[in-house]
Protein backbone atom coordinates (compact mmCIF):
# COMPACT_ATOMS: atom_id res chain seq x y z
CA UNK A 1 0.00 0.00 0.00
CA UNK A 2 3.05 1.87 0.58
CA UNK A 3 4.13 1.43 -2.55
CA UNK A 4 1.14 2.58 -4.68
CA UNK A 5 0.64 5.85 -2.56
CA UNK A 6 4.22 6.75 -2.91
CA UNK A 7 4.47 6.18 -6.77
CA UNK A 8 4.44 8.75 -9.16
CA UNK A 9 1.95 7.81 -10.85
CA UNK A 10 -0.70 8.00 -7.26
CA UNK A 11 1.22 11.44 -7.03
CA UNK A 12 0.88 12.73 -10.32
CA UNK A 13 -1.46 15.72 -10.82
CA UNK A 14 -2.52 15.01 -14.34
CA UNK A 15 -4.56 12.26 -12.85
CA UNK A 16 -6.13 14.01 -10.31
CA UNK A 17 -9.86 15.02 -11.25
CA UNK A 18 -9.81 12.25 -14.47
CA UNK A 19 -12.89 10.43 -14.08
CA UNK A 20 -16.23 10.57 -12.95
CA UNK A 21 -17.76 9.88 -9.53
CA UNK A 22 -20.12 6.81 -8.69
CA UNK A 23 -23.32 8.22 -6.89
CA UNK A 24 -22.17 6.63 -3.47
CA UNK A 25 -18.41 8.42 -4.24
CA UNK A 26 -20.05 11.60 -4.75
CA UNK A 27 -22.80 11.73 -1.44
CA UNK A 28 -19.95 11.01 1.22
CA UNK A 29 -17.61 13.35 -0.55
CA UNK A 30 -20.33 15.70 -0.04
CA UNK A 31 -21.29 15.01 3.45
CA UNK A 32 -17.69 14.48 4.36
CA UNK A 33 -16.94 18.28 2.92
CA UNK A 34 -19.85 19.90 3.88
CA UNK A 35 -21.09 18.57 6.77
CA UNK A 36 -23.07 15.62 8.58
CA UNK A 37 -24.86 16.49 11.23
CA UNK A 38 -28.68 15.48 11.14
CA UNK A 39 -27.51 12.99 8.21
CA UNK A 40 -27.14 9.16 8.27
CA UNK A 41 -26.13 6.51 5.91
CA UNK A 42 -30.29 5.99 6.41
CA UNK A 43 -31.43 9.33 5.06
CA UNK A 44 -28.70 9.00 2.21
CA UNK A 45 -30.16 5.90 0.61
CA UNK A 46 -33.26 7.47 -1.34
CA UNK A 47 -30.99 10.58 -2.83
CA UNK A 48 -28.19 7.49 -4.10
CA UNK A 49 -30.89 5.24 -5.79
CA UNK A 50 -32.60 8.47 -7.16
CA UNK A 51 -28.95 9.05 -8.63
CA UNK A 52 -29.21 5.39 -9.98
CA UNK A 53 -26.74 3.38 -7.32
CA UNK A 54 -28.77 1.19 -4.88
CA UNK A 55 -26.03 0.34 -2.10
CA UNK A 56 -25.23 -3.41 -2.16
CA UNK A 57 -27.10 -3.95 -5.56
CA UNK A 58 -25.55 -3.92 -8.62
CA UNK A 59 -26.68 -4.26 -11.83
CA UNK A 60 -24.38 -7.59 -12.27
CA UNK A 61 -21.58 -9.32 -11.20
CA UNK A 62 -19.47 -6.96 -13.11
CA UNK A 63 -20.67 -4.77 -10.51
CA UNK A 64 -21.02 -0.63 -11.67
CA UNK A 65 -19.70 0.94 -14.82
CA UNK A 66 -17.14 3.47 -14.62
CA UNK A 67 -17.17 6.49 -16.61
CA UNK A 68 -19.94 9.07 -18.09
CA UNK A 69 -23.03 6.57 -17.65
CA UNK A 70 -23.72 7.94 -14.35
CA UNK A 71 -24.75 10.97 -15.69
CA UNK A 72 -28.36 11.41 -17.19
CA UNK A 73 -30.46 14.38 -16.59
CA UNK A 74 -32.18 12.75 -13.99
CA UNK A 75 -29.14 11.84 -12.38
CA UNK A 76 -27.72 14.86 -12.49
CA UNK A 77 -30.88 16.35 -11.14
CA UNK A 78 -30.85 13.99 -8.70
CA UNK A 79 -27.05 15.00 -7.39
CA UNK A 80 -28.34 18.84 -7.33
CA UNK A 81 -30.71 18.07 -5.35
CA UNK A 82 -28.75 16.36 -2.97
CA UNK A 83 -26.46 18.96 -2.93
CA UNK A 84 -29.21 21.72 -1.77
CA UNK A 85 -30.61 19.25 0.94
CA UNK A 86 -27.19 19.12 2.61
CA UNK A 87 -25.99 22.50 2.24
CA UNK A 88 -29.85 23.77 3.89
CA UNK A 89 -29.05 21.16 6.55
CA UNK A 90 -25.62 22.42 7.07
CA UNK A 91 -26.21 26.19 6.80
CA UNK A 92 -25.49 27.33 10.75
CA UNK A 93 -22.28 25.14 10.80
CA UNK A 94 -20.97 26.78 7.07
CA UNK A 95 -21.82 29.52 8.41
CA UNK A 96 -20.05 29.64 11.29
CA UNK A 97 -16.89 28.02 9.60
CA UNK A 98 -16.53 30.37 6.70
CA UNK A 99 -16.52 33.47 9.34
CA UNK A 100 -12.85 33.86 8.55
CA UNK A 101 -13.26 34.69 5.28
CA UNK A 102 -16.39 36.92 5.24
CA UNK A 103 -14.06 39.91 4.39
CA UNK A 104 -14.51 39.94 0.10
CA UNK A 105 -16.62 37.22 -1.93
CA UNK A 106 -12.98 36.05 -3.31
CA UNK A 107 -11.68 35.01 0.11
CA UNK A 108 -15.28 32.93 0.91
CA UNK A 109 -15.00 31.23 -2.28
CA UNK A 110 -11.36 29.92 -1.87
CA UNK A 111 -12.44 29.13 1.75
CA UNK A 112 -15.22 27.04 -0.13
CA UNK A 113 -12.58 25.55 -2.88
CA UNK A 114 -10.52 24.34 -0.21
CA UNK A 115 -12.86 22.82 2.18
CA UNK A 116 -14.80 20.80 -1.11
CA UNK A 117 -11.61 20.23 -3.88
CA UNK A 118 -13.32 20.69 -6.48
CA UNK A 119 -11.98 20.28 -10.18
CA UNK A 120 -10.55 23.51 -11.00
CA UNK A 121 -13.09 26.52 -12.33
CA UNK A 122 -13.23 27.40 -15.74
CA UNK A 123 -13.32 31.55 -15.72
CA UNK A 124 -17.13 31.56 -17.01
CA UNK A 125 -18.61 29.80 -13.97
CA UNK A 126 -15.97 30.88 -11.64
CA UNK A 127 -17.57 34.65 -12.70
CA UNK A 128 -20.90 33.07 -12.32
CA UNK A 129 -20.45 32.40 -8.71
CA UNK A 130 -18.83 35.58 -7.90
CA UNK A 131 -22.11 37.11 -9.19
CA UNK A 132 -24.14 34.85 -7.27
CA UNK A 133 -22.04 36.31 -3.59
CA UNK A 134 -22.53 39.99 -4.83
CA UNK A 135 -26.25 39.52 -6.46
CA UNK A 136 -28.47 41.85 -5.25
CA UNK A 137 -26.02 44.38 -3.71
CA UNK A 138 -22.74 45.62 -2.51
CA UNK A 139 -20.69 42.14 -0.42
CA UNK A 140 -21.20 43.29 3.22
CA UNK A 141 -20.18 40.05 5.26
CA UNK A 142 -22.76 40.19 7.43
CA UNK A 143 -23.89 37.29 9.77
CA UNK A 144 -27.12 37.05 7.66
CA UNK A 145 -25.41 37.24 4.54
CA UNK A 146 -22.91 34.72 4.99
CA UNK A 147 -25.63 32.56 6.71
CA UNK A 148 -27.47 32.37 2.93
CA UNK A 149 -24.73 33.02 0.96
CA UNK A 150 -22.45 30.57 2.49
CA UNK A 151 -25.17 27.87 2.23
CA UNK A 152 -25.68 28.77 -1.34
CA UNK A 153 -21.81 29.01 -2.41
CA UNK A 154 -21.61 25.19 -1.08
CA UNK A 155 -24.49 24.28 -2.83
CA UNK A 156 -23.68 25.30 -6.02
CA UNK A 157 -19.96 24.13 -6.04
CA UNK A 158 -21.66 20.52 -4.93
CA UNK A 159 -23.98 20.53 -7.44
CA UNK A 160 -21.37 21.93 -10.32
CA UNK A 161 -20.39 19.44 -13.08
CA UNK A 162 -16.45 20.00 -11.64
CA UNK A 163 -17.24 18.32 -8.08
CA UNK A 164 -18.44 15.74 -10.00
CA UNK A 165 -14.77 14.49 -11.31
CA UNK A 166 -12.57 12.45 -8.67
Amino acid sequence: MQYVLQSRWFQNPGNWHSRYAWPVEFAVRAVKEVGFLGFSVDSMRAPLIAMGQTLFEPPDVAGWELGKGWFSTGGMLARMNFAATIAANQRFNLASAAAGAKDSPDALMEFFFDRLSPAPFDPQPLDALRAYLVDGGAWTGSTAQLQTKAAGLARLIVGSSEYQLM
